[in-house]
Formats: C-alpha cells, structure tokens, sequence
C-alpha cells in the first residue's frame, strides 16, 4: 500500500466509514457497531451519562430547594451516624474502582474489535472479539500504567494552582454577598487551564496507543516493546506527518461531532415544538377530571422515556459514526507505513502465473537449426 498523506488520507477513511456503516444500509447492524464503536470514545461516556444527570439534579434542585436545611447536618450529628457514613463512602469507592477497572477493559477489548470490524468489513462482532483476548489483556495493563502516570502528571500539573486558588479564595469567603466574581474566576483561571493541558495530553496519548500501538498488537501479537519501537521509528522518520495527522484526527473528529450534533438539536427543536402542541391540547382536553389527569400523567412519563431513549440511541449514532471515521482515518494513514496492515486493507494483486516452456530441441550436429 502507498504511503498516503494526512490530506489524502481523509478521502478513503471517509470512504471506508461508509462501507463499515452504512453500504447497504440496516438498522440494526448499523446501531451495533456504532455502540460498539462510541463505547471507545471517552467523550460518549460523558455526553451521554453526565447530561441526563445533570438535568435530573437541577430538577431536583428546583424541586426541594428551601426544604430540609439543616436536617442532614444535625442527623448526621448523631452518635454512630458519622462512623457508617464514612464507611458507607469507603464501599462505594471501592465498588466505584471495581466498576472502573471492569469498564476499561471493555473500553480496550472493543478497541479490538473495532479495528478488526474497520479492517476486515467481516462485520461479525463475536468473532472479533474472541479473537484478541491475549492482546486485550496486554494493552489493558499498557492503559493502567498510562493512567497511573497520568494521576502523578495530573497531581504535579495541578497541584500548584489548587494550591493556590485555596490561599486566594480563603479572603475572597470572608466578604460574604460583597464577594467578587471576578476575582473568583481569576483565582479559577490557572486550575482550569491546567485541568485543560492535562486532559488534552492524555486524549493524544490515548489516541497515539489506539492508532500505532494497538494495530502491531493486533495483527502481529507483538509485545509492548515492539509496538513501542515501530511508533519511535515512524516518529523520527515521518515526524511531520504524524504531527499534522494528530491535527487532522482531532479536527475533523470534533467538526464531524458538532455538525452531526446541530443536525440533532435543530430536529429536536422542532419536534419539541410539536410535542410541546400536541401536549398543550391533550392538556387542556383532558386535565379537567381524574381519568384524563391519570391519562396526561401516563403520556408525560411515556413522552419522557421515548425521548431519553431516542436521545441514547442518537448519542450512540453520533459518537459512533466519529469513532468509526478517526479508526478508519488511523488505519489508511498507518498502513502505507505499516507493511502487514496495509496488505489488509488493500491486498495486493496476486502474481501471475507464468507458463513453464520447454526449450527447443537441440539439433543433431552439423545441422542448422529448423528456424534459424
């Protein structure tokens, strides 16, 4: 396969994208791997766990505010209360790092089998996922000592402006309904950009394992220090490429999010002022005796659950369909400098079979031969 550009490889990705997906199109099929894909993608988790959250406490919020002040502080008091409290948080972390460490391996596994759904087009997800348990295994404990490192960047990055946003904010407390906002925000700012540089070095250290150390693994069942030092050697041969690929995955990986999200949010406007219509008159059609009260209430709940459950399945396409292009984007860019996955992606053409002849007889001595 041809060395391809950062540029040009954009055009077969995008193209391989299309046969994964959608080439013929079937629902199912396509929701499949589009799950499958968007459960490796960090921001799915996010986008489709913390915003439903988030709505429920600010409705809780607005629902209970003003009521119960000060009764969880005085039963809390209580003697032994204290003591089960701290013990009841303890098992729940406890069970929150077994959940943790339970959701990064299938976050490495399906990497796996995202890659061999995007190389191989075989679109049989059992088989790609049995067939990488050992190499599964091995990028899963890459991915922990990776995450350990990143607790320690994390602390020394972030540490010094913890600090001091602490020894600003103590004074700032002290002045009540005069407080400054802006002072606050000012005191915030060096947090929030070194939560930022920490969060945005370990999305290419992830990217990076998931595109050059992943596929070795894969396909040759090399060891971490293989894989490690093809990456290092396509880094000093090919810096500049790699460099503006790492761009590229980002950008038009965010680009495709964003316009696929507007997309949704104008659809969902406009169905919302629908619905919000159609909810009025049911209302005021119904709401006047008991039975069309009960009625109302059953298609509210109804109403809600359809559209959380449309909303996780759009989430699912969106972040799915990205997954699927930056996997396809990685394999095309790698594969012309990575001789055993390109041959996979673009075999090459089988030799043609050249006919054994046999050579003319000799002719007797002394005589010319017959075509001379």
């Amino acid at each position: 396969m041809t060395p391809l550009s950062p540029l040009d490889a954009l055009g077969p990705a995008f193209r391989r994208t299309r046969e994964v997906l959608v080439a013929p199109f079937r629902l199912g099929f396509f929701l499949k791997i589009a799950l499958i894909a968007a459960l490796t993608q960090p921001g799915f988790y996010s986008t489709s766990i913390s915003y439903p959250i988030r709505g429920g406490q600010i409705a809780y919020v607005a629902g209970h505010s003003g009521h119960g002040a000060g009764y969880g502080s005085d039963f809390m008091a209580g003697s032994g209360i204290a003591a089960l409290g701290v013990s009841v948080l303890v098992l729940m972390a406890i069970f929150g790092l077994a959940v943790w460490v339970l959701l990064s391996y299938l976050y490495c596994r399906l990497r796996f089998t995202l890659f061999d759904v995007v190389v191989y087009k075989r679109g049989r997800v059992g088989q790609a996922w049995s067939a990488y348990g050992r190499q599964s295994w091995r990028y899963f404990g890459l991915v922990i000592l990776v995450w350990l490192g990143f607790l320690v960047i994390a602390v020394l990055v972030m540490g010094a402006p913890m600090v001091n946003l602490i020894h600003k904010i103590r004074p700032l407390a002290t002045a009540g309904t005069n407080l400054n906002p802006f002072a606050v925000l000012g005191a915030m700012l060096p947090l929030v950009l070194a939560a930022l540089v920490v969060a945005l070095l370990w999305a290419i250290v992830d990217a990076l394992m998931q595109d050059f150390l992943l596929p070795p693994m894969a396909i040759d069942d090399a060891p971490l220090e293989s894989a490690f030092g093809r990456f290092f050697d396509l880094l000093k041969a090919d810096f500049g490429s790699l460099a503006v690929y790492v761009l590229l995955r980002f950008v038009v990986g965010i680009a495709l999010v964003t316009v696929l999200l507007m997309v949704f949010f104008v659809v969902v406007l406009i169905a919302g002022l629908a619905t919000y219509g159609i909810g009025t008159l049911i209302y005021h059609a119904l709401w006047a005796n008991a039975v069309g009260q009960v009625i109302c209430v059953a298609l509210a709940i109804l109403a809600g659950l359809v559209a959380l459950v449309i909303y996780l399945l759009v989430m699912i396409s969106i972040y799915g369909t990205a997954a699927v292009f930056q996997q396809s984007y990685a394999v095309y860019f790698f594969g012309g400098r990575y001789a055993a996955l390109g041959d996979r992606l673009e075999p090459p053409p089988p030799l043609a079979k050249v006919e054994h002849l046999e050579p003319p007889p000799v002719p007797p001595r002394g005589e010319a031969p017959p075509l001379w």
